[in-house]
């Protein structure tokens, strides 16, 4: 499965620059505050739906976070990654989000969904730490080719409101 692939026969209600952006920046604030995801940070970007760089664009946020600590053996010990992706996918399902792909995905590692936005959780970026990889839809027509906008920006501040 590729992400960039998802959705990408909505172009028919486009969503503007902005309105693609807020679809998976508000997801993951909602994710990093209704878990508290230790030591979070992040970055946005459009993605073309395409392997061809052009539009339909989507939203794409990446954030990476500390693992947890788990004091029951009696010392601080990384709580398993697994396990705690599914306590993520339960707190998110109990606010609304769907547990899985969207109908037609199958992508690797933990997956929810909720309004457009596809959330994968998955180990990495290096020992301790895990990410959440969010997709948006492919409904933004812009042609981002050389506008800046594909190259990741930090949005970590945002993952830390209230």
């Amino acid at each position: 499965m590729f992400p960039h692939r998802h959705d990408s026969g909505h172009s028919a209600n486009p969503l503007s620059d902005e309105q693609a952006e807020a679809q998976v920046v508000d997801a993951a604030k909602q994710i990093s505050q209704l878990v508290s995801l230790p030591d979070v940070y992040g970055g946005f970007a459009f993605q073309s739906c395409n392997d061809q760089g052009v539009p339909p664009y989507r939203g794409a946020v990446e954030m990476s976070f500390r693992l947890p600590l788990d004091d029951r053996k009696g010392y601080p010990a990384e709580v398993d990654p697994d396990a705690f992706f599914d306590q993520i996918a339960a707190t998110m399902v109990a606010h609304g989000w769907a547990d899985g792909p969207p109908p037609g995905l199958h992508p690797n590692g933990r997956v929810i969904n909720s309004n457009g936005v596809m959330a994968i959780m998955s180990w990495g970026p290096s020992p301790g730490w895990s990410r959440i990889q969010l997709y948006g839809e492919c409904r933004n027509l812009t042609d981002h080719r050389g506008d800046g906008k594909t190259s990741w920006k930090k949005i970590t501040d945002q993952l830390h409101k209230g």
